[in-house]
């Protein structure tokens, strides 16, 4: 008995060692390779720009939307996006690191004297995409214009002379003797498509097999069998276009892959095919058809049998993910076959609703409603014949589509507008006109991605106490700032050195940090610091969209030439104008504090800016050092270096001021009175460098501060502040309504009231047109573009 139940579990031991080391079918290792592969959440970045097209004293305005790409919802991780902005040289002009939170971010940039006439381009990306293989950042290209300088309006005309037709065949060849879908699509030397109604095919005797068209992106396809030793050509003979190109030589065999994704029922049907020849070679061999969406999958094996040239596979299309998903045929030996990209618009877009009215004061109101809750939109509001969105890109075009393509589509608006009753049908013919995607299946099968890149969250504070610290106390580094209601603390090491990682630091920021015991008593030192922001390079290759057409001939009639300022005007006739005197003598309450060669000056609401900006404008220098980020105040009368050249005395309310910073972190208004006497003659201990009293109003924010041991950090390479954007002024309506913005609105938060309302001025406008992107906490895509009349 006691043999018979070894023997038993003997043989149980070795049908689970066989068990574990049997081979692994196709489909356990592609579903492994695609989960290993896909292993990594990723972010994907779209933005939306409030227009394309700038003159050179507007502001550009921009708000950025991050999808977690393994879960379609809003990437509430993200922190950090790092924008780069290149010219037409690809030379780097300005970085700015953006601060990103619950899946979004706003910026913007005031234009100035950096950005000449031409085109630029804005590159968003994050340091954790540098970990995959594929381009997961966003690409903006941005034309300026300067008003001093005639402007080309820009024609929706195709440039005829550079049109050329690329061929798609479906799988990537033609095939002798079945039936093949070819895709066409015919552009222009900048990829504007072109649209044709009636294109040939003919046989090398000219004779016609088939006609096809195209739609305006320029893509279509066509049916034909193709004879064996036969050679086709494509031909488009029209008034404005003579296209003469030949078809790619077709193969005696092979396997192609066509589908059907309009069946009823929500069923996809694929069919793969090849001819008599092919059956002989592929006759019961194993196949695995295989579609995914990142680690999203759907596997079937099935083999060519009998007389069998087409085996057609049905799927349910609710297994298939939103937006492309790839269609790839794998043999035994895992390598790919074929491949081909289908789009399955899984979800209805929400629904958006939008009504203007004139109200009083020559304004619109603009109200909306979004059938969603808990979502965050951004819209932007332009003139009816406003000229300046040359590409109209929508969000769901960016995580939806291009996302999974090899080459962007960048104007996709049309492939997801409602208006567009063509819509799946062109989707289908873009589709079939791309050459793979995104994702190979090379680099799926053998180039894993290695995380070498950090997922960057905020930025560094460090620095070291000169003080030497003794191993046993518990002193500590605290940080603040009082605007920013920060008050944070760290450990000192062994060797002085102290941290604060992960931490929100705006540009123009004031941090006040002090070194503190257990009874948080400030105790003096020296303390040195800096803020590191964790910037990275992209460090994947890209290209941006350039413009690759001949120089053309300018035409008379689309020049547009802005009218000149009546500021700029040489002479100004006052003649018949009367001016009135309405000066008060201001009354000076500190004046007998200062010797008489002081100017004296009291703060009124007309004055701007902080304390040091006033100074600058009043006989200083000023500024922040970059090689230590510290306020200065220079002397304009000593053309000497910053060693040589001491700040004047400085006072706040009669005690003197040792950290220039506070006058950078100190708002104008909070003052009453300014006394500056460059001179010296006021403060016997300034000498020549002269003497500044500030006398600060009462009630004002004055606080203890500079009254302490303690050292200031001015951020400047932290995160960038968000721009107030501002409409810029045009000198007549017509520069405005081709060129203008109505309203910028970066922010609207929706929870369970999905309406909302905009106020701006109405500027003679009769219709507008609306632009709103936005996503919901569920991963819902928001995209609309309507025209709306302006009811009186």
């Amino acid at each position: 008995m006691k043999q018979s139940i070894t023997i038993f579990y003997l043989l149980l031991f070795f049908q689970c060692i066989s068990q574990n080391t049997a081979p692994q079918s196709n489909q356990v290792k592609i579903k492994k390779l695609i989960e290993d592969y896909f292993k990594y959440d990723r972010e994907n970045i779209h933005v939306q720009f409030n227009k394309d097209i700038y003159v050179t004293n507007e502001d550009i305005a921009f708000k950025g939307y991050v999808l977690s790409k393994n879960y379609n919802i809003p990437h509430a991780n993200t922190t950090n996006v790092q924008l780069v902005i290149y010219n037409e040289q690809d030379q780097i002009i300005q970085k700015q690191l953006l601060y990103t939170t619950n899946g979004t971010f706003s910026g913007g940039i005031h234009l100035n004297s950096k950005f000449k006439s031409g085109t630029y381009h804005f590159h968003f990306y994050t340091n954790w995409m540098n970990n995959f293989n594929e381009d997961d950042s966003f690409t903006q290209r941005v034309e300026i214009i300067n008003k001093d300088e005639p402007y080309d309006l820009k024609s929706n005309e195709p440039n005829w002379k550079t049109a050329t037709a690329v061929i798609y065949p479906e799988a990537g060849f033609i095939i002798n003797e079945i039936n093949n879908t070819v895709g066409v699509k015919i552009v222009d030397c900048n990829q504007k498509g072109i649209e044709i109604k009636d294109g040939l095919i003919l046989d090398s005797k000219s004779n016609e097999v088939t006609r096809f068209n195209t739609n305006k992106m320029g893509n279509g396809f066509f049916y034909f069998i193709p004879e064996a030793n036969e050679t086709y050509t494509l031909k488009v003979k029209t008034d404005k276009l003579n296209l003469n190109q030949p078809l790619p030589l077709t193969n005696e065999t092979g396997i192609t892959l066509s589908y059907n994704n309009n069946l009823p029922k929500n069923t996809l049907a694929v069919a793969i095919k090849t001819n008599e020849k092919g059956l002989e070679l592929f006759k019961n061999k194993k196949y695995t058809l295989l579609i995914h969406q990142n680690a999203r999958t759907i596997q079937k094996e099935f083999s060519f049998t009998d007389d069998e040239t087409e085996k057609v596979l049905l799927f349910d299309k609710k297994y298939l993910a939103n937006g492309v998903n790839t269609i790839r045929l794998i043999d035994e030996n895992l390598n790919q076959i074929a491949e081909r990209l289908l789009f399955h618009y899984a979800t209805d877009k929400p629904s958006t609703t939008l009504e203007a009215k004139a109200i009083a004061n020559d304004s619109i109101m603009l109200t909306g409603r979004t059938d969603v809750k808990q979502a965050n939109l951004s819209i932007s509001v332009l003139p009816e014949s406003n000229n300046c969105i040359a590409f109209k890109k929508s969000i769901q075009g960016t995580f939806y589509l291009n996302a999974y393509l090899e080459k962007p589509e960048n104007d996709n608006y049309s492939y997801f507008d409602p208006n567009n009753t063509n819509q799946k049908q062109d989707m289908e013919s873009l589709m079939l006109n791309q050459t793979r995607s995104k994702f190979s299946w090379d680099n799926i099968k053998n180039k894993l991605p290695k995380i070498n890149y950090s997922f960057n969250k905020g930025v560094t504070i460090s620095g070291k106490v000169e003080k030497e610290i003794n191993p046993k106390s518990k002193n500590k580094i605290s940080l603040i700032s009082i605007k920013d209601n920060v008050f944070e603390f760290t450990d000192i090491d062994q060797k002085g050195n102290f941290k604060f990682d992960n931490f929100f630091a705006q540009d123009s920021t004031v941090f006040i940090l002090q070194m503190v015991n257990e009874k948080n008593i400030v105790k003096f030192t020296n303390i040195v610091a800096k803020v590191r922001p964790n910037e990275n390079q992209f460090m994947l290759p890209f290209e941006f969209e350039k413009n690759k057409c001949p120089i053309e001939e300018k035409k008379p009639e689309n020049k547009f030439t802005f009218t000149k300022s009546i500021f700029d005007q040489d002479i100004v006739n006052l003649e018949g104008v009367t001016i009135n005197n309405t000066f008060k003598k201001e009354v000076f309450t500190h004046k007998d504090n200062m010797s008489i060669n002081a100017n004296a000056f009291k703060i009124d609401d007309n004055e701007f800016g902080t304390v040091l900006d006033f100074i600058g404008r009043n006989g200083y220098q000023t500024g922040i050092d970059p090689e230590d980020n510290n306020a200065y105040i220079r002397n304009t009368r000593i053309q000497s270096f910053a060693e040589s050249n001491p700040p004047p005395a400085v006072y706040i309310d009669n005690q003197i001021v040792l950290d220039l910073n506070l006058l950078f972190s100190m708002d104008i208004s909070e003052v009453d009175e300014i006394y500056i006497d460059k001179s010296g003659a006021s403060d016997t201990s300034a000498g020549n460098n002269g003497t500044i009293k500030i006398f600060l109003k009462q009630g004002g924010s004055k606080n203890n501060y500079f009254r302490v041991k303690y050292t200031s950090l001015i951020v400047t390479t932290g995160f960038t502040k968000n721009i107030l954007f501002k409409n810029a002024a045009f000198e007549t309506q017509k520069e405005f309504f081709y060129f203008g913005t109505l309203n910028w609105t970066p922010t609207i938060a929706l929870k369970d009231n999905p309406n909302y309302e905009l106020k701006f001025p109405k500027g003679a406008q009769k219709e507008i047109q609306v632009l709103i992107e936005g996503f919901t906490n569920d991963g819902q895509l928001i995209s609309e573009i309507q025209k709306v009349p302006v009811q009186e």
